[in-house]
């Protein structure tokens, strides 16, 4: 995952009630929003983390990709795989990022990404990336099949698993690093498509058993600030702390390529981050109750993030 730039609630759409005055007059009720089931998203993060280490070539990472493919095909979308290859400081690497599609109830609506890295680290013994590529991976699905289930939305949604956001040396220099975002933030760049991203949201490192989302201050100042008054309109403003410092992570090439982006991210693993990037790295130290406080915060923020927020303001 990432470094530091020195190292490195269930939504709920408050449901209309109807207002009805006479026959006919009533107002319809809103459908209920996304239904998030964390025991769900723990159940796919058992699911990773029994294949084991995830590092480029290994086995372990194709079937994982395998795995968001069938689960995203489960849930009712699409699958896609993205496969390019990165040239990088151990030799070209055939990687692939996996998305799948949410349309919205207007076809030229903005879209918004909901995104996260499914890689580990090379050479760490037994490093399984539970919080580290896990946890991400397994609230996204989550999501994704909650928001497919509930139906279309005012804006489409992208749900992006990417491959390589892990450098393949020891530390993270250049542009070792972030290989699937660069590849397809590069391509929307080239296609025009980045000109309708509303948004990007990175969730990473977020399985954390002690939780705590800092402020990632590259990420989009608005954004930031639309993420913290969603976490206090459902009554937890605690999952922020007050710690703001800047992350190198898979939003970064999102922003250069202008679109707003937020980084969702815990980088207090353990004691003085023990252990990110080790074998520590393991189910023991994560919850399910961090994954649905995170996806909460996700869907309590997204009707704010559709009808409020526009790019450029």
């Amino acid at each position: 995952m990432t470094r530091t730039a020195f190292l490195h609630g269930l939504s709920f759409f408050a449901l209309l009630a109807a207002a009805s005055s006479g026959p006919g007059c009533g107002r319809p009720e809103a459908a209920p929003g996304p239904a998030l089931d964390a025991a769900n998203a723990w159940k796919h993060l058992e699911a990773l983390v029994a294949l084991g280490p995830r590092p480029p070539k290994s086995p372990a990472l194709e079937a994982t990709r395998a795995y968001l493919e069938a689960e995203l095909a489960r849930a009712g979308l699409t699958p896609v795989r993205e496969a390019f290859e990165a040239s990088t400081p151990v030799g070209t690497i055939a990687l692939a990022n996996v998305y799948a599609d949410l349309a919205a109830t207007n076809p030229a609506a903005e879209r918004v990404y909901l995104a996260t890295h499914f890689d580990t680290k090379l050479g760490i013994d037994g490093f399984v990336g539970a919080n580290d590529g896990g946890s991400g991976t397994a609230l996204l699905l989550e999501l994704a099949r909650a928001m497919k289930a509930a139906g279309p939305r005012e804006l489409a949604y992208r749900f992006l698993f990417l491959d390589g956001e892990e450098a393949t040396r020891a530390q993270w220099q250049g542009e070792d690093n972030c290989y699937g975002s660069r590849h397809h933030a590069r391509a929307l760049v080239k296609s025009g498509e980045a000109a309708r991203v509303r948004a990007f949201v990175l969730l990473d490192m977020v399985g954390d058993r002690e939780l705590g989302l800092l402020r990632e201050t590259w990420s989009d100042r608005r954004l930031n600030d639309l993420f913290r008054a969603a976490a206090a309109r459902i009554g937890d403003a605690a999952l922020f702390t007050n710690e703001a410092q800047p992350i190198e992570d898979d939003h970064g090439p999102f922003l250069d390529a202008g679109i707003p982006s937020i980084d969702l991210i815990d980088f207090e693993y353990g004691p003085a981050n023990a252990y990110w990037h080790t074998r520590d790295d393991s189910l023991a130290h994560c919850s399910q109750e961090s994954l649905r406080r995170v996806g909460a915060l996700v869907l309590a923020a997204l009707p704010t993030l559709e009808r409020e927020f526009r790019r450029g303001r």
